[in-house]
């Protein structure tokens, strides 16, 4: 890794609380708000703003210009989740709205070649993430557009974007395999068509709308997954995957059904809220999370690797493998499946059993935590305590 980011670790840390805080506020009808604040803008946004000052100045090649910016994002976007959980929702999503569109301009700076195409479908998640900032910020303050434009803005524009080019890019690196590029900037060009359709649904709200273009992302997310199978397909070393691709696989099993019940619910109004929690569930808590896991588990060693040790002359100084645990994937996808699976079931049953899925999706993040970070704080540790000079830089 070429460039650190210092705040991406905290960043994480700060998205997965919110995880573990939604499914809080989930059993509190009261809280519905704040509930979908924390959980899309919260954890989703966090986790992208984090990867993405990671992902950005790497995909360049060159260290990020003025890294100071890069705090008062930090600071700004944690100091409006405070203030969201306060219920100031009109000034948190206002500094909301400034540390994303700071994050942005940031941003943009430090990209100078766009022809890789997990870079362009970064920078359309990066457009469509301050966006969506930008439309909770309307919302709140001058209840111009539709809440629920704001979250599907964050949710299908930058978070799908963010992950189809991700992975197009991660998935063939680690299975060392050739990606189509062609077909890759292909369903790049078609994300870009289907979204600002759907999105105008939805700031009309007009259900028809909203189901037909639903079913035009429900189709580019096959293509995507056409892909991803194309390059799995194909391996030429049948070796065993490697933990953060078996992480993603699971994932994906999950957005096509999510994106499917959405359709439903738009043009079967009358199955809410039923479709709506399913949907929710399966896109968020599912398929999101699931890849969120993996895509952390992947880069937060590395990250805290070169952040500790790159520069370290002399002591002991571990390598990159020895702060990642192998069996990750098997032991967490073991028990984090089946708990989904048993958070799935109870969510759609009547108080007070609906209050045991958050038991069981807890136990999920709990697990998470476990075999994800506590490993890596102990290989530190010890590290540490076998003396030696301080890490520089």
């Amino acid at each position: 890794m070429f460039y650190i980011s210092r705040i991406t670790p905290p960043l994480f840390a700060v998205a997965v609380f919110n995880l573990f805080f939604s499914l809080f506020l989930k059993q509190i009808p009261e809280e519905q708000v704040l509930f979908y604040v924390t959980l899309v803008f919260g954890f989703v946004g966090l986790v992208l703003l984090g990867a993405m000052y990671q992902i950005i100045p790497n995909s360049q090649n060159r260290k990020l210009s003025n890294p100071q910016i890069s705090y008062w994002v930090l600071g700004g976007t944690v100091a409006s989740l405070i203030l969201f959980y306060f219920h100031r929702f009109e000034l948190g999503s206002l500094l909301l709205f400034v540390s994303v569109a700071a994050f942005y301009l940031h941003g943009l700076r430090n990209i100078s070649n766009w022809t890789p195409v997990t870079v362009k479908f970064i920078g359309s998640s990066a457009t469509y993430l301050t966006l969506s900032t930008f439309f909770l910020f309307l919302s709140f303050n001058f209840d111009l557009v539709p809440f629920q434009l704001a979250i599907h803005t964050l949710t299908v524009g930058a978070m799908l974007n963010a992950v189809y080019g991700v992975e197009l890019a991660w998935i063939p690196m680690l299975l060392m395999e050739t990606l189509n590029v062609r077909k890759a900037q292909r369903l790049f060009w078609i994300k870009q068509a289907t979204t600002p359709v759907f999105l105008a649904s939805f700031l009309f709200m007009n259900y028809t709308a909203i189901a037909v273009s639903s079913l035009l992302e429900f189709g580019v997310s096959l293509f995507f997954l056409y892909l991803i199978y194309g390059v799995i397909a194909n391996r030429r070393m049948p070796a065993p995957l490697p933990p953060v691709v078996r992480i993603f696989l699971v994932a994906m099993v999950f957005l096509p059904f999510g994106l499917a019940v959405g359709t439903l619910t738009a043009a079967k109004p009358a199955a809410l809220p039923f479709t709506v929690d399913l949907h929710l569930n399966l896109l968020v808590y599912g398929f999101t999370a699931f890849t969120i896991f993996g895509g952390i588990f992947h880069l937060l060693p590395r990250i805290v690797w070169n952040w500790k040790f790159a520069g370290r002359t002399g002591g002991r100084v571990p390598a990159v493998s020895e702060l990642v645990d192998e069996a990750f994937a098997p032991k967490f996808l073991e028990y984090a499946v089946p708990a989904f699976l048993i958070f799935l079931v109870l969510d759609n049953l009547n108080p007070p059993l609906r209050a045991f899925s958050s038991l069981a999706y807890a136990a999920v993040v709990i697990l998470f935590v476990k075999v994800a970070f506590v490993p890596l704080i102990k290989k530190l540790k010890e590290v540490e305590d076998g003396g030696g000079e301080n890490p520089r830089g």
